[in-house]
C-alpha cells in the first residue's frame, strides 16, 4: 500500500474564488424564480434574452435574429427538451462569444421554434470561460487576466 507520493511538481496555486455576496442581490425584488437572462454579444451582435443554463448540455441560436444564415452547416438533429418535447435544429453554426476581455469560440445548435429566448448558452460556454452562475443573484461571474471577476448582469 502507498501512503504517500512524492514528485518534483511546486505544488499547485489556489484558484481564484469566484462568488456572490448578499451585496449584490441589491436592485433585485427578492424572493424571484427568475432564470438567468442576460445579454451578450454573439458575433457581431448583442444578442438579448439570452438564458445561462448550467442545465443544457448545448449552445442554442434562434434563427429569427440571425443574418448568418449562409455559414449555417446545414443538419437536422433532435434535441430533447427537459419536458420531452422534441424540436428538429435547422444546423450548427461556429460563432465567437464576447465576455470581456474573453471571447470564446463556440458550437450552437439553429432552430426555429418559438422560444422565450433568443438562445441559450449552455455548459460549454459556461465550462469553457470557467465561469460561476447565480440565478438567485441574476450574474454570471468568471476569471479575467489579473486575478478579478467581472459581472454580467441582465
Amino acid at each position: 500500500m502507498i501512503s504517500q507520493v512524492s514528485t518534483d511538481l511546486p505544488p499547485a496555486e489556489d484558484d481564484l474564488v469566484i462568488g456572490f455576496q448578499k451585496k449584490d442581490l441589491i436592485g433585485l425584488d427578492m424572493p424571484h424564480n427568475d432564470a438567468l437572462v442576460i445579454s451578450i454579444q454573439i458575433a457581431q451582435a448583442i444578442v438579448n434574452r439570452i438564458h445561462g443554463d448550467e442545465g443544457s448540455t448545448a449552445n442554442i441560436l434562434q434563427l429569427v435574429w440571425m443574418s448568418l444564415e449562409t455559414k449555417i452547416n446545414k443538419s437536422a438533429r433532435s434535441l430533447t427538451g427537459f419536458n420531452g418535447a422534441i424540436t428538429v435544429t435547422v444546423g450548427t453554426i461556429d460563432l465567437d462569444v464576447y465576455s470581456p476581455p474573453v471571447v470564446s469560440l463556440q458550437i450552437f445548435m439553429v432552430i426555429d421554434e418559438v422560444s422565450p429566448y433568443n438562445g441559450i448558452l449552455g455548459r460549454p460556454w459556461i465550462g469553457k470561460i470557467k465561469s460561476i452562475t447565480s440565478a438567485t443573484h441574476k450574474k454570471i461571474r468568471y476569471p479575467i487576466p489579473r486575478g478579478r471577476c467581472r459581472p454580467n448582469q441582465q
